[in-house]
């Protein structure tokens, strides 16, 4: 299998566990053509370990309904730490569209090759995120000032297994754990709490 499909299967198992919530809010996989269409879109070929992952979930649902069991607005789909999302291919295009410089914008701001595939709600504007490189395969980050890490990880896999290990620390229903302000945290504390099927980050 897939390094990884491997490392983002496990991701889905303990959501499926632990947050079955926000499994839920998971889109079934893109087919090879959507993937061909969203590729003419971006002018770009997308990274194979991307191509690998789409194929087996294409991203969280922007709107959950009585089909999955779920309605209203996707909160359950930000299940990332930090509350983020995973993009669809459709979100995919508009953001990387919307990210894509302007005659007169500089053109360093953003590349190309540069494919979103995670972000921060739609209602606060999209404004940080995560892509990964088309050309090199690390894990980028964006930031609402112009910030740009073009090397957050060294691949998609990374990412992966760091939001797992970050899953893995939160606490659980029956499991005693105490709240405390964000500013009181220490490294030993759990980074949220999984309620009622759902992941909540501090």
């Amino acid at each position: 299998m897939n390094e990884t499909v491997q490392a983002w299967s496990r991701l889905v198992g303990w959501l499926e566990e632990h947050a079955p919530v926000n499994h839920r809010a998971l889109n079934g996989p893109a087919s090879e053509e959507e993937i061909a269409a969203a590729e003419e879109q971006l002018g770009v070929r997308l990274p194979d370990q991307l191509r690998a992952y789409l194929k087996v979930n294409n991203g969280t649902v922007a709107q959950l309904d009585d089909s999955n069991g779920l309605t209203g607005s996707c909160t359950e789909g930000e299940f990332l730490s930090g509350c983020w999302a995973l993009l669809p291919l459709s979100t995919i295009v508009r953001l990387h569209h919307v990210m894509m410089p302007g005659p007169n914008e500089d053109a360093a701001h953003w590349d190309r090759e540069w494919i979103p595939f995670a972000a921060e709600p739609y209602e606060c504007g999209e404004m940080y995120g995560y892509f990964v490189d088309a050309i090199t395969g690390s894990v980028g980050r964006w930031g609402d000032y112009g910030e740009r890490d073009a090397r957050a990880y060294p691949s998609l896999r990374d990412f992966f297994d760091d939001e797992f290990r970050h899953m893995c620390r939160l606490a659980h229903e029956g499991v005693h754990y105490e709240v405390k302000p964000l500013g009181e945290h220490t490294p030993d504390d759990p980074p949220g709490r999984v309620l009622n099927g759902s992941i909540e980050w501090d």
